[in-house]
């Protein structure tokens, strides 16, 4: 449930795009989903400027301007209900992004009138998501950098995005395909509001937010877990890749302040995704006497 694979909108592109399996990538390209690529020409971004970006992918966006807009600025409305204080910071950017993340997840995964997983999400959902993954990461080195209270403005990110690396994924070799104005106009509707109109989102008419804030909260902390466990792996490993972390369940780590043995880590990190999974399927009306996880699947959720 935590992230999407070869999901398509209904326009049939790929949500991940060129970071889509590579199955998926022919598929829509056997489809004749257009997937153009040029340089990137604009010198307002130098650390893009000549890069290659999907052409197509922005022309397809660039048509849900508008829906992308109200539905961050839905999204804003609704999370400064219960975090008016956290407005405009760096905190507020990190969820925003997440929660736009998350929408596809909820529509694909819930029990009552599940979203098919290829060519029926609403393109300006798929948009949305999009835009999302470049702020997350941007958002996630700020936070660490700046700290999650740190006020600032639209200006701000893209200057920091751009300093640091979050224009271009470095899994692709691809640079962001929207111009900064449009970039700007996200960011601003993601962090106020301003600029676009919540009531006339479509977003409403797909899902609820409570669901959505529920959905996050679990998949956050579950996310959490599972990136402090890789943290302790590495340092059980010393820094070595290992054939099979079971080798290390003797050693012993400092977990929060206590010492453990990696595998009483290990049994920890398993019960914590066990119980995520039983929580998102209640939040979602799935059934929660699903199969358990077991390490093998905690690995290959790392």
């Amino acid at each position: 449930m935590l992230t999407v694979g070869d999901h398509t909108d209904r326009n049939g592109r790929l949500l991940l795009e060129d970071s889509a399996p590579k199955r998926g990538r022919k598929e829509a390209q056997r489809r004749g989903v257009r997937m153009k690529s040029v340089r990137c020409p604009y010198e307002d971004s130098p650390s893009r400027l000549g890069g290659m970006m999907n052409l197509s992918a922005f022309e397809a966006l660039r048509h849900d301007t508008a829906g992308i807009l109200n539905g961050f600025a839905w999204l804003h409305r609704n999370y400064a209900v219960g975090n008016a204080g956290a407005t405009g910071t760096v905190r507020a950017l990190f969820e925003t992004s997440y929660l736009g993340l998350s929408l596809p997840l909820v529509v694909f995964h819930r029990a009552l009138d599940p979203v098919p997983p290829h060519g029926q999400l609403p393109t300006f959902v798929a948009s949305m998501f999009k835009a999302s993954r470049g702020v997350f990461s941007a958002a996630v080195d700020m936070m660490n950098k700046k700290g999650a209270a740190t006020a600032v403005t639209a200006a701000d990110i893209l200057g920091f995005a751009g300093d640091e690396g979050h224009l271009a994924r470095a899994q692709t070799g691809r640079v962001c395909a929207a111009p900064s104005r449009l970039i700007e106009r996200t960011l601003t509707a993601m962090l106020t509001g301003d600029g676009a109109d919540p009531d006339r989102s479509g977003l409403p008419e797909l899902l609820d937010f409570q669901t959505l804030w529920e959905f996050f909260g679990i998949q956050d902390a579950v996310s959490q877990a599972l990136s402090d466990y890789r943290f302790l792996l590495d340092r059980a490993s010393g820094g070595t890749p290992v054939p099979d972390p079971r080798q290390l369940f003797g050693r012993s780590v400092a977990d929060g302040g206590v010492m453990r043995s990696f595998g009483e880590c290990s049994a920890l990190v398993v019960d914590r995704a066990n119980r995520a999974q039983v929580a998102l399927n209640l939040v979602l009306g799935r059934a929660a006497d699903v199969r358990p996880l077991d390490y093998d699947d905690v690995l290959r959720l790392l």
